[in-house]
């Protein structure tokens, strides 16, 4: 009886023990449910997706090229400035203050004298140019053309880093297409290396083929180790672009890129027009190139004389003369007006070496702006051709997509009734993961080529907003 009464006391206390241990996992279970509850809505909130707007529009603040090339503008602007000031006439005070010792001259009666003396003058003196040559007003000129090209200068910048934006955004949009596709084999792998291994077990099938599914299911697991590198790799590059932290959260959005295919012909030399007369690098080049007539035209003013006229007020002080100062100062003041001309006759020949060094450098420019527009033409003739040609491969990778997925959901329901080997399964797996891929990088393509095409109409990347 005793030992009965233990074994019973033994039992109570083993199943109080066991209560205890479910109460508290229990409530170490609703702590956590609780704390992920309240803890989702500040993770959600916190991983903020980007739009290629927004990716865009924060670039273009925190960019340094941006930021250099507004910093060359404002300093064109005070040169520009500098150059409409120097029409204006020229105004200077001037006070001397000379001790003479031993030999000079009396200032009070303009005789030798061997005295220590003081002479104190002020004046005020202005100049004027009447003509040189037009130099002036060509200088200004040359400033306004540079002020203008150093402004598309900064046009092209933008678009030069939109440009790499949208191709970088593309490229995480591919690259993260490409991490679903790998995920979804993976899970599609996992399932049929689990659906075999209960038909092994049941005796439907044997070992060998559940080991070859899962060998399937571990080459899938490193394919999408690769993509994730891949689209890691890519959105840190998109990221350095932007000049995020690395720390910071970053997620971007789709573009939608399922409603984009439209393709019209498109006429070469239509687009091309439109290109010349709003692209910055081809402005840029026309205002060098306007700037460096300019240039010349300066160069040759140094040949033509120079018409000034000057004018002044002057007055001084001698310590010897018994006159106050003030009185000195009245009874002494003196105005002079002139006119003169400057006619260059011999200067070492460095005008004329000016005059030819600029001609070349117009001869340049010029064909700089025609290398330029070539350039631009064989850029849009090969826009045209590609996006004629991503749109074929879309049509060609579509289609293929299709039926490499009837393929792969005929092989799987013959796996399942064992009418097909795993090999033949996984070569219908790597066919459409192939398609796949294919249409994903078509999209991309097509949708990189409208935007460059649309560009060239524009001039700019706005029609992205």
């Amino acid at each position: 009886m005793k030992k009965s009464h233990y074994t019973k006391s033994s039992t109570d206390s083993e199943t109080t023990i066991k209560k205890r241990i479910a109460d508290t996992k229990r409530v170490a279970l609703s702590a956590i449910l609780f704390g992920l509850v309240n803890l989702t809505p500040f993770s959600a909130k916190a991983q903020e997706t980007w739009s290629l707007e927004k990716c865009i529009d924060y670039a273009l603040t925190s960019n340094m090229d941006i930021i250099i090339s507004n910093n060359n503008t404002e300093k064109q602007k005070i040169t520009l400035l500098e150059s409409k000031a120097r029409l204006l006439p020229t105004l200077t005070l001037g006070s001397r203050l000379d001790y003479s010792f031993g030999r000079n001259i009396d200032g009070n009666t303009n005789t030798i004298t061997f005295d220590q003396t003081m002479t104190n003058s002020y004046g005020f003196s202005s100049s004027l140019d009447l003509f040189s040559g037009f130099i002036k007003l060509n200088t200004i000129r040359f400033n306004k053309y540079l002020l203008s090209a150093n402004r598309e200068e900064t046009s092209y910048v933008k678009n030069k880093l939109i440009f790499n934006i949208l191709t970088s955004y593309s490229a995480v949009l591919y690259s993260k297409g490409l991490q679903e596709v790998a995920q979804g084999q993976l899970t599609l792998s996992e399932n049929q290396y689990n659906r075999m291994r209960k038909l092994v077990d049941i005796g439907r099938e044997s070992q060998v083929t559940a080991q070859e599914l899962k060998s399937l299911w571990a080459t899938d697991k490193f394919n999408l180790t690769i993509a994730n590198n891949n689209y890691n790799k890519a959105l840190l590059q998109l990221k350095q672009i932007l000049r995020l932290e690395v720390t910071e959260p970053f997620e971007i959005e789709n573009l939608g890129l399922n409603s984009i295919f439209s393709v019209t012909q498109q006429n070469i030399d239509s687009l091309f027009k439109k290109a010349v007369n709003v692209l910055p690098e081809i402005k840029q080049q026309e205002f060098l190139f306007k700037a460096s007539v300019k240039d010349l035209a300066i160069a040759k003013g140094g040949l033509s004389p120079r018409i000034y006229m000057s004018a002044g007020l002057y007055t001084n002080y001698f310590d010897g003369d018994p006159i106050g100062y003030s009185k000195q100062i009245k009874d002494n003041e003196s105005q002079a007006v002139g006119i003169g001309i400057s006619i260059p006759l011999f200067n070492n020949a460095l005008v004329y070496s000016n005059i030819k060094r600029k001609r070349i450098i117009v001869k340049d420019r010029e064909l700089l702006l025609q290398k330029q527009k070539e350039i631009l033409y064989s850029e849009i003739w090969n826009a045209v051709d590609e996006l004629q040609s991503a749109n074929n491969e879309y049509q060609s990778a579509e289609a293929l997509y299709s039926f490499s997925k009837l393929t792969l959901k005929s092989a799987t329901k013959k796996m399942e009734k064992g009418l097909a080997s795993p090999t033949d399964y996984e070569v219908a797996k790597q066919r459409f993961v192939a398609a796949k891929g294919s249409l994903l990088k078509a999209k991309t393509i097509y949708y990189m080529r409208r935007q460059m095409l649309q560009f060239y109409k524009n001039g700019n990347w706005n029609h992205i907003n």
